[in-house]
């Protein structure tokens, strides 16, 4: 009777952010149902928060069984039942919960664990995440979450029950992991995978560490292979400055060079193919983008070059010395860069490589080491791509670049010169993208930003007719982002440096963050497909976006890096918002 008295739950969305220490009021405990509007072959997930009042409690989910370390301590089993025609298409994680910047306990990551021992009287969430798939011929089902309680030997016994009903719509969406509509660029740091675990730099154990993480970058459809090759391309973030949660992110060069005896450089490309090879073979094969070799940030960490005004840093091994040495000359550098493009001509990976800038600030040095990285290269075409911020630098540059990306503050007050711009850079063949970074404070991926705002990524980028998504990270981890998350403050808000949390055993700990990105970037693919269906962009900005966003025009920027926007901040509106969307691609595909 005590379980039936002391055990709440309810059902709560996805874009809920769960604060660990927080009394809800009883009426919060009142939903026992809700209802989902899905299509077929895309992801969609809800919360289960429970809360059990008389003490501890040993939580499982699915058929399991198990105990704490406190033994027969009262124990709570969650299983979710199904229709036949959807059994197995559903999962069930405990979420786990970090600090923010405040130091407040928040839900973030989506553990694997199967069990869980909670505090007395202390909420615990749990995602639940589906698919319907393709087959599925059920227009209408309802699918339930059984709690079982049990007292040490006892038998278990059936306490509450939840309810999620499901529309499903006629429509099968694309995996995102396959479709081409939405351009995800997401930058990898392989160097700081190799410190978080331990392992050696592109040893066996380092790639097996990189293939967990590309694999999960395919599932949300990246399409960029990151190539670092020179060292310290970021100068480190200058984290050898930041001492209160010291860090190393340093990246190295993937590529690795010695000078032989007789004074010839010879590069070994090993590590930077096996990288490429397996990203390809993953599904993220559209472009590679080098970076360090233009724009290379120098934030006072020296320049070993001494006829070059850009901070390049090749590091090598001199045979005839037997130690390591930095490159010093303009013509050892131009000597390394040749063999570098000629490597991927060879490859045949040319044609999808860019040579990438992250925020060039001075014209006159970006002029003319790209020039000189062009005479380098010979007759061969080679491709350039920024990441911008100032409107000066793209009016400058934009006509000397193949690919865009823009912070959101900039795309927004380029206002009608944006349409130009794609144009300038459809025409070439490149794409352009959008970011944010760890400005401007909203619409942000931060930890402490509403996880609606990860999930409106995709719906942005429609209003800005861009073609994808461009972030610095993926994840760039401080020393230990379950402890202290918090770096760099108050410039950079935990969770700006990565959307997945490093595990245990060498895979990455999804977030809540990671998968309403993911989500946001299914409703991208939805309004794709209804405008394909025979609707114009400015119909759906009307019907959808701006009910939702507001108009692009009315956004305010203040300054390179901040701006207000005004966004709809219901959860529930989107939903309702997709359940419209269904109904009018159905509507018109008839």
């Amino acid at each position: 009777m005590k379980f039936e008295k002391e055990l709440v739950a309810t059902i709560v969305d996805p874009g809920f952010r769960h604060v660990k220490y927080r009394k809800f009021p009883e009426s919060f405990w009142s939903t026992d149902s809700k209802t989902l509007s899905v299509a077929k072959e895309e992801r969609f997930a809800f919360q289960i928060m429970v809360c059990y009042n008389h003490t501890e409690c040993q939580y499982t989910v699915e058929k399991r069984d198990s105990i704490s370390w406190k033994g027969l301590t009262d124990r709570v089993r969650l299983e979710l039942k199904a229709p036949p025609e959807l059994e197995g298409c559903f999962d069930m994680k405990f979420l786990g919960y970090v600090k923010d910047d405040e130091g407040t306990v928040v839900s973030d990551p989506i553990l694997e664990d199967t069990e869980l021992l909670a505090e007395k009287g202390i909420s615990q969430c749990i995602w639940v995440e589906g698919k319907v798939p393709k087959g599925c011929n059920l227009r209408e089902t309802e699918i339930a979450i059984d709690m079982y309680s049990r007292e040490g030997y006892e038998d278990e016994q059936r306490v509450k029950s939840l309810c999620v009903k499901l529309k499903i719509a006629d429509i099968s969406m694309d995996e995102i992991a396959e479709s081409s509509e939405f351009y995800l660029d997401l930058w990898q740091h392989p160097s700081n995978w190799a410190r978080m675990y331990h392992v050696g730099l592109w040893s066996d154990d380092h790639f097996e560490v990189i293939g967990h993480n590309l694999r999960e970058l395919a599932s949300a459809g990246n399409k960029v292979v990151t190539a670092i090759v020179s060292d310290f391309p970021w100068a480190g973030q200058k984290c050898y400055e930041e001492y209160s949660n010291p860090s190393n992110l340093f990246e190295y060069n993937m590529v690795r060079v010695k000078k032989d005896m007789a004074g010839g450089y010879l590069c070994d490309f090993s590590a930077l193919d096996r990288y490429v090879e397996l990203a390809f073979s993953l599904g993220i094969d559209k472009e590679i983008d080098l970076f360090g070799l233009i724009g290379v940030w120098d934030r006072g960490f020296g320049n070993p070059l001494k006829d070059y005004e850009d901070a390049l840093k090749i590091s090598y091994y001199d045979e005839c010395t037997g130690t390591f040495r930095y490159m010093s000359e303009k013509y050892e550098l131009a000597e390394y860069i040749a063999q570098l493009l000629n490597h991927l001509e060879e490859r045949n990976w040319l044609e999808k490589t860019r040579i990438m800038s992250d925020h060039p600030v001075d014209d006159m040095v970006f002029e003319s080491c790209k020039e000189f990285i062009e005479s380098v290269a010979g007759s061969g075409k080679l491709k350039f791509k920024s990441a911008i911020y100032r409107e000066d630098v793209i009016r400058k540059h934009s006509s000397k670049l193949d690919d865009v990306s823009l912070s959101l503050p900039l795309s927004v007050k380029m206002g009608s010169e944006l349409r130009e711009l794609k144009r300038e850079i459809h025409s070439k063949g490149g794409k352009t993208t959008w970011y944010v970074c760890w400005f401007p404070e909203a619409p942000n991926n931060f930890i402490s930003s509403p996880l609606l705002e990860n999930r409106l990524v995709g719906w942005y980028t429609y209003l800005l007719g861009f073609d994808g998504f461009l972030r610095w990270d993926y994840a760039i981890w401080p020393s230990d982002p379950w402890s202290s998350p918090s770096y760099k403050q108050p410039y950079w808000s935990a969770g700006d440096m990565y959307f997945v949390y490093p595990g245990a055993n060498g895979r990455p700990v999804r977030s809540q963050r990671w998968e309403n990105l993911k989500f946001g970037i299914q409703d991208f693919q939805l309004l794709k497909a209804i405008e394909k269906s025979g609707y114009s962009k400015s119909e759906l900005e009307d019907v959808f976006i701006t009910p939702l966003l507001g108009r692009l025009e009315s956004m305010k920027v203040l300054g390179e890096r901040s701006m207000e926007v005004e966004y709809r901040a219901d959860y529930s509106a989107y939903k309702e918002c997709r359940s419209d969307m269904f109904k009018m691609f159905l509507n018109r595909k008839k």
